[in-house]
């Protein structure tokens, strides 16, 4: 089987839109879709066979949390079609390329991990070098909105050897306006932002021998025992950016002590001069969960949702700052109790 039938089976599309459909049946477009499944899927597989299927104008809006971003928001039939082709063929594609510390946006990955594997680098700096040494955080301004579709294609063209799969995801990118500036709110996207700088994670372990490096998207986090040296690798990065067409975020980018700390993924981490990694949560993000606790428990009270519902989301949150995950929970116990006793009171 090739891989656009792969892709393009009638099996694959049902299964990629059961999944699509996951936590966003309450929306009009998708229970219609939903309804008449079975004449859907064919038509999708009809278009994508012979060659009349198109990508829909999407739709545009805005988010604030954590910061506010434009998203261009993928219609449910591409979706679909998105979806299968990640699952079938090019989310192996494009990822078995990248370096263990790309933790964004990939199966047994996240959020989660990245935080571990940040404690792990500066534990195992520690050993070698004690609490004297320096964090080099880059952060590129508005990475998704920028990167110009040449280096998008560049970077899946590399990876994705498959013709019909490859000019598919070119169509995609090209849906988009202008030359530059992929949509946040699609996953075949979010792989490709991801690969666009997998040569740079290459060039930065291998080529700068930077051991302890880990990125979350667009964050990269360098730790070194030379200032000199990261401010060395640090201009061949922005080199390198710029042939991409990207640019660092000067106010976010910056040298420091690890004994610092460093904000990465909602925590701040600290290298103590026992070797004891200290994270704690972020006040903003302390803030803006008690401001939606009070905002979700107005609703229950006004009959919009159910207190089971609140109790839902709060449970969420509290899973986020004390899973299983030792070096996490130990740190953030005191902060569950507060946030517990917070809840109770409104």
């Amino acid at each position: 089987m090739t891989v656009k039938e792969e892709i393009c089976s009638f099996d694959n599309l049902y299964k990629a839109m059961k999944r699509c459909k996951r936590n966003v049946m309450w929306k009009d477009s998708v229970q219609g879709y939903y309804k008449n499944a079975l004449v859907n899927i064919h038509q999708l597989r009809q278009s994508l066979l012979n060659g009349s299927y198109r990508i829909d104008k999407y739709t545009s809006f805005k988010v604030f949390e954590p910061k506010e971003r434009d998203i261009l928001a993928t219609r449910f039939k591409d979706r679909v079609f998105q979806q299968s082709g990640c699952k079938n063929y090019i989310y192996d594609a494009i990822t078995k390329s990248f370096i263990y510390d790309n933790c964004a946006c990939q199966k047994n990955k996240g959020t989660e991990l990245g935080r571990k594997r940040l404690n792990v680098h500066m534990h195992r700096f520690f050993r070698m070098y004690g609490a004297n040494g320096y964090i080099l955080k880059i952060d590129i301004k508005n990475y998704f909105g920028s990167t110009p579709h040449s280096v998008a294609k560049a970077a899946v063209a590399k990876r994705v050897k498959d013709k019909w799969a490859c000019q598919t995801i070119f169509d995609v990118i090209d849906s988009y306006d202008g030359d530059k500036g992929l949509g946040l709110g699609s996953e075949m996207m979010q792989l490709i932002e991801l690969a666009v700088l997998d040569d740079t994670d290459h060039y930065i372990k291998e080529q700068l021998k930077i051991k302890h490096y880990i990125r979350y998207m667009d964050d990269m986090i360098l730790i070194h025992h030379s200032k000199s040296y990261l401010k060395k690798c640090l201009e061949k990065i922005k080199e390198r950016l710029s042939a991409l067409g990207l640019r660092v975020n000067i106010k976010k980018t910056q040298i420091f002590p690890v004994k610092q700390g460093v904000k990465f993924l909602g925590f701040k981490y600290k290298l103590t001069d026992s070797g004891k990694v200290v994270m704690t949560l972020l006040k903003q993000k302390r803030d803006r969960e008690k401001q939606r606790l009070k905002r979700l428990v107005k609703r229950s009270q006004s009959g919009k949702m159910t207190r089971l519902q609140v109790d839902r989301c709060f449970e969420g949150f509290i899973a986020y700052i004390s899973n299983s995950k030792r070096h996490v929970k130990r740190c953030c116990f005191r902060l569950t109790n507060k946030f517990k006793s917070y809840y109770k009171g409104l």
